[in-house]
């Protein structure tokens, strides 16, 4: 058996893929080796090709440390620089592209068909908080998802204490169930969820699900969608990889989003794998966090999977068709939903856009924080703008604190994230190391009445590469559980002092000075 399951594998389409890919990039490197040694002309021309780029990409609309990485190739390499930059860098959507998002967008706007969000805004701006409101409004404006009220927000402070809710709220299942996953692993978590879909299959109910190909590479087989299409849910992997080599390889859906019957949601930082249970024991005790939402609130991680699966789908959203998930419909079979105070707003980002919610809306959170600022992410990668304002904010008085993993699960990303310590220490930001194991909890908590948990880390691949999804809150009653939650990790986890940063061998500060330079490449 396990034999016949290493040759599935080694013959699957997904490592057939992978090894065209390999000779294509193989092929691209001998056959660039043949020209840069035997023709001088073509030599010349991409040389000239270099100084027409480097203008042009000063001038461009893109991250300034992406600038600096493909300026650096240029400058190093001008012509295999110039030629991978017209090949792979720069993507942004093609017509086509657009094209099929549109349903995308159309979906998004439907969701706020069913809502009153100007109104909403209107009564935080004047009663409230005014920066909040202009928090809400960008993302009502740009992102599409508004902001909601009457929606209870539970907090976990790990992945163990969620699961059982998950599978408990799976059970109340009757009409519904929508699952988006980077990563989705055979074993006891999913074994246990996909054992009452199955069930809740056989009662009628609906069931659509994504997952990232690469994400699930090595843990689920190859073409597992069709497995799951015999089962009776309309499955889908997104982001196929692509057997043309291609920039957009790199792209991932790295959200996580379940959905039951349109009124109960959870989000955060837990994929569908034992590790994240610490069922699996990988990189020490597996830190994570989530979020269960109840209410009006989850038509926006509803709109966020539709839209999603409606594009993949290749299918044209309607109102009339959404109107079969709008939170409310169901809500009486279910126990009355409190009218919590506070509010909160579901928001996605994509790739290929120069409109960077991810990065913007962290950004404004913490530019207007007045009293604290408490972070929380497996990967610091910072760009200049986030690492200004993060300094800035200590300088001026502010309380900064920066919780990243001590044991790493990507030894090269652990290097770059270590290279942010000593500006940030000398600035006055406190860095705390969470020593038991692995922390891979997105969290943003300033002046602790506004929030942010979701699956976006604090590194490029995030803010700028994947598909991603977060929560912000608003006084949800929940933040204080946030809060206390973040404290808990300090105390279990080591203080970076400024001695500690600039102690490191220097071989490893020269090997994270090469690093930064391109870190916004990993």
């Amino acid at each position: 058996m396990r034999v016949k399951k290493f040759l599935s594998k080694i013959f699957s389409g997904r490592t057939l893929v992978l090894l065209l890919l390999f000779v294509e990039v193989l092929g691209f490197i001998l056959l660039f080796t043949f020209v840069g040694e035997y023709f001088a002309e073509i030599r010349a021309a991409t040389s000239i090709l270099s100084i027409i780029l480097v203008p042009f990409i000063f001038n461009s609309k893109s991250n300034s440390a992406y600038k600096i990485a493909w300026l650096c190739l240029i400058a190093v390499l001008p012509s295999f620089g110039s030629i991978c930059y017209i090949l792979f860098a720069n993507k942004k959507y093609t017509k086509r592209d657009k094209k099929k998002l549109r349903p995308t967008y159309v979906a998004l706007k439907v969701a706020n068909s069913n809502k009153e969000s100007g109104n909403v805004l209107d009564k935080i701006n004047q009663i409230e908080d005014s920066d909040a409101y202009y928090f809400g409004k960008y993302l009502n404006d740009y992102a599409n998802n508004g902001i909601f009220t009457n929606t209870k927000v539970t907090y976990f402070a790990n992945g163990e204490d969620a699961f059982p809710v998950m599978l408990e709220e799976l059970k109340k299942a009757k009409h519904y169930i929508f699952l988006e996953y980077f990563i989705i692993s055979e074993g006891i978590m999913w074994n246990s969820m996909l054992d009452i879909i199955k069930q809740k299959i056989k009662e009628g109910v609906e069931v659509k699900m994504l997952y990232d190909d690469v994400g699930c590479l090595t843990t689920l087989p190859s073409n597992y969608f069709k497995k799951m299409r015999k089962l009776g849910i309309k499955c889908y992997a997104t982001n196929r990889i692509r057997a043309i080599f291609d920039i957009r390889n790199n792209n991932r859906d790295h959200r996580k989003i379940l959905i039951i019957d349109g009124h109960t949601g959870f989000t955060g930082g837990i994929n569908i794998a034992d590790e994240y249970i610490n069922e699996k024991e990988r990189f020490g005790y597996w830190k994570d966090n989530s979020i269960m939402l109840k209410g009006d609130g989850v038509f926006g991680l509803t709109s966020l999977f539709l839209s999603t699966f409606m594009r993949i789908d290749k299918h044209d959203p309607t109102i009339d068709e959404f109107k079969k998930y709008y939170p409310s419909l169901y809500a009486s079979e279910k126990e009355t939903f409190p009218l919590e105070r506070g509010y909160v707003a579901p928001y996605g980002s994509l790739p290929f856009t120069y409109e960077n919610v991810a990065e913007n809306v962290y950004l404004s959170m913490i530019n207007k924080a007045k009293r604290s600022i408490d972070i929380t992410t497996p990967y610091l990668i910072l760009d200049e703008l986030l690492e200004n304002a993060l300094i800035n904010a200590a300088k001026s008085g502010i309380i900064v604190r920066i919780i990243t993993p001590h044991i790493p699960d990507k030894r090269m990303v652990f290097e770059i994230t270590r290279s942010y310590y000593k500006n940030l220490i000398e600035a006055g930001v406190k860095i705390y190391e969470f020593t038991p194991g692995f922390i891979h909890a997105k969290t943003l908590v300033v002046d602790d009445d506004k929030a942010i948990v979701g699956t976006i880390n604090f590194d490029y691949r995030s803010l700028f590469l994947h598909s991603e999804n977060a929560v912000f809150m608003y006084k949800v009653d929940c933040i204080k559980d946030i809060k206390k939650d973040l404290e808990n990790t300090i105390h279990q986890s080591k203080e970076i002092t400024l001695e500690m940063a600039l102690s490191s061998p220097l071989y490893k500060r020269l090997l994270r000075f090469l690093l930064r330079l391109f870190a916004s490449a990993l």
